[in-house]
């Protein structure tokens, strides 16, 4: 009888297939990003080797960090630990469940990690003690990095697979690298620290990374941290993720995030990042056709020849052309939806009339006219 706190859809079945439990140690100029749990030794790939005979390599990044973020880092390191019986127990009932966890990744599901305190070094132990058969390559992401997209991510997995390096596979397409992936019949464990980090929260990213998850060889562990991280997928992403939802409470201090606390968060602020997080969100929750009346608002206030916005008259006719809408209620409560949002704002023309644009600069704008487009 399973305890989880929610599951996803049933996930796609699975099929077997053991393969050489080896892949490469990341290069030195991208190991702040991705670690290798099982690296080639001496040249030679053995299925009879283990996790313990390797030599794993920490997630750093560390080295890259603000004298700022190293001072509190230390500053958290050097305080008591309270209750270290009761959060010791904890770890021992959380320790337990990790062959459950270890049947529903093969059973077709993702795995996602939420709760109070670091879960970095649970499932890395997670990792060790149950993803290394020796039946396949097995991935460490970090996913907090700034610099980090959901296209490295497939390279670096593509690399694990083939025992290549990932600078070998930047030239590919998602789709391409998809394909590989697909036509390799070896398994890839990928465990992705903080799926919510700052260069994985679009709709674009999180589709991809849900395209991954679902390929019949590739299983996905995941956590995350903010609290709005479960506002990043609409149903459909969802439903590829499979997602298995655990409660992994450690009470752990946050020692190796602690040095990206300065990133944006999520759906909070003013920044261009957030406020292309908060369109894309919103927009991906609506119907087709509100995005496509949203898509030709954009589009309007970006014509080089135009007013930098729309009518109301102007963009009910451009909406009629299309069949978006049949008559002007229907889009009033298209424009009163992205009103709510803060997606619509008025000001007057150069005419005197009142003019419907979009309050978000042409650059985010674009990045988001991409991802609406994604959506499709």
């Amino acid at each position: 009888m399973q305890e989880e706190e929610g599951r996803g859809r049933r996930g796609k079945r699975r099929r077997g297939g053991r393969g050489r439990a080896a892949s490469p140690a990341p290069p030195p100029a991208a190991s702040h990003l991705v670690s290798s749990f099982f690296q080639g030794q001496a040249g030679a790939a053995g299925s009879g080797r283990t996790l313990a005979d390797l030599q794993l390599e920490g997630l750093a990044g560390e080295a890259g960090d603000d004298a700022a973020a190293a001072s509190l880092r230390d500053l958290l390191a050097a305080l008591p630990e309270r209750h270290p019986a009761q959060k010791a127990a904890l770890r021992r009932r959380l320790a337990a469940q990790f062959g459950r966890w270890w049947a529903q990744l093969r059973a077709g599901n993702s795995l996602l990690f939420y709760g109070f305190g670091s879960k970095h070094e649970l499932l890395q132990r997670f990792a060790r003690e149950q993803l290394g058969r020796g039946d396949g390559a097995c991935l460490a992401v970090n996913g907090l990095q700034p610099g980090l997209t959901a296209k490295q991510v497939l390279q670096w997995a593509v690399a694990a697979l083939k025992q290549t390096k990932a600078s070998h596979y930047r030239g590919c397409t998602p789709d391409d690298l998809l394909d590989l992936l697909r036509s390799d019949d070896r398994r890839l464990y990928i465990l992705l620290h903080n799926i919510d980090g700052p260069g994985l929260r679009s709709h674009a990213s999180q589709r991809l990374l849900s395209e991954l998850a679902r390929l019949p060889r590739v299983h996905l562990a995941a956590s995350v941290d903010h609290v709005n991280a479960a506002l990043l997928w609409e149903q459909q992403t969802r439903d590829r993720f499979s997602w298995v939802w655990h409660n992994a409470t450690t009470y752990a201090p946050y020692l190796r995030e602690v040095g990206f606390a300065a990133i944006p968060s999520l759906l909070v602020g003013r920044s261009e990042q957030c406020s292309k997080q908060s369109a894309t969100v919103v927009l991906a929750s609506l119907s087709n056709s509100a995005r496509e009346v949203f898509r030709l608002l954009a589009e309007a206030q970006m014509d080089p020849a135009g007013e930098k916005g729309a009518t109301f008259q102007r963009l009910f006719q451009l909406c009629r052309e299309r069949f978006l809408v049949s008559n002007e209620m229907l889009l009033k409560s298209f424009l009163t939806e992205f009103r709510d949002h803060e997606l619509l704002a008025t000001r007057r023309g150069t005419d005197g009339s009142e003019l419907l644009h979009v309050p978000l600069d042409e650059a985010v704008l674009q990045q988001v006219l991409a991802d609406v487009e994604a959506m499709s």
